[in-house]
């Protein structure tokens, strides 16, 4: 059956490849959210299988999911791009502001977690955000939880944290007795208070992905949050860190086709050959992140699975972020979690 559904596949792609004029496309730009092994699994199991499938050339490219700039694209009609990853609010908002183009193919969603395929996208991975620390600060009790990241007494040391309200401000009503199925919407002002009480143990503020993983192997904190990609990708180089699952947060990240590109269909097809479970597993099996693709299990090895963010177990402890919410209060939590930050 898995051969069938593949072959099915391959047929439509070389299908499009050679149809009506405005099919033969040449080249495409795919603009991947993040860098370093993030973006390597996206070359290594997307775009250099589908360029050899397809003989279609593939421009890999990198930003910051900067949402003014790809606006900014879009309202002026000058669009290099076909595909883009975006982050989950960005995706409720993008389709509120007209900014993507409707997908002209659509993967069969029978196998996907609920809510993952869109006609104006299709989800990539959940990618999450744990509780990490140094081993060797911690030789008897290990810190599990938000609560114990802010029980200083018990588990004292060096502190770091992700350089944004989202998730934080999560992490910290969890920390103050909020059940995790009882976030939303957020409760502001506790919050905030309760992070005044991290604050002066918050040694560093961090921006990039790798940091969390260098600060902890070189003891500079002893505890932080971090994303468990980065952690994975150590593979057996880690011997220093360990994480909880226990109220982990998770985001999703989308495939989406910017509103004015030129090569919608072959975009589209992309975004569907992506999309495939044995795609879908070779990046898990790279980076770490959850495939939303639940057949991809199939193709992963069990000494992986565990390690992923839709395993059932880690999902179970763990919850998914409410992009609505954030979708439409994020400006002004980040204007407050700026101000909060200079006091």
């Amino acid at each position: 059956m898995k051969r069938l559904l593949y072959l099915f596949t391959v047929v439509q792609l070389l299908v499009g490849c050679n149809g009506n004029q405005s099919n033969k496309s040449t080249k495409i730009t795919v603009v991947s959210y993040g860098g370093g092994s993030y973006h390597q699994s996206h070359v290594d199991a997307f775009i250099e299988p589908y360029k050899k499938l397809t003989g279609i050339n593939i421009d890999p490219l990198v930003w910051n999911a900067e949402y003014g700039k790809l606006k900014t694209m879009v309202e002026n009609k000058q669009v290099p791009w076909d595909v883009v990853e975006v982050t989950d609010a960005q995706f409720i908002r993008g389709k509120s502001e007209n900014l993507f183009e409707r997908l002209t193919l659509l993967p069969d969603t029978i196998n996907f977690i609920k809510g993952t395929v869109n006609e104006y996208g299709v989800a990539n991975v959940y990618w999450t955000t744990v509780l990490a620390y140094n081993i060797n600060s911690f030789p008897n009790r290990k810190p599990s939880t938000w609560k114990d990241f802010w029980n200083v007494k018990y588990f004292p040391g060096k502190r770091a944290l992700y350089d944004d309200p989202r998730g934080n401000l999560e992490f910290a009503l969890i920390a103050d007795g909020v059940s995790k199925d009882s976030l939303y919407p957020l409760d502001i002002n506790r919050a905030f208070n309760k992070l005044d009480e991290i604050k002066p143990y918050i040694k560093v503020w961090w921006k990039d992905g790798t940091q969390p993983v260098q600060l902890l192997n070189d003891k500079s904190v002893d505890l932080t949050s971090a994303w468990n990609g980065r952690i994975f990708s150590l593979g057996s180089a880690n011997t220093q860190i360990e994480f909880s699952w226990n109220g982990a947060v998770s985001e999703l990240d989308w495939w989406v086709i910017p509103r004015g590109s030129k090569n919608i269909e072959t975009a589209s097809r992309f975004i569907v050959f992506a999309s495939e479970p044995d795609k879908m597993a070779k990046q898990a099996q790279i980076v770490g992140y959850g495939p939303v693709n639940k057949t991809s299990f199939t193709y992963i090895p069990d000494s992986i699975r565990h390690q992923l963010s839709t395993f059932q177990n880690n999902w179970d402890a763990s919850f998914v972020i409410n992009s609505e919410w954030w979708s439409e209060n994020e400006n002004t939590m980040m204007k407050r979690w700026i101000e909060w930050k200079s006091k």
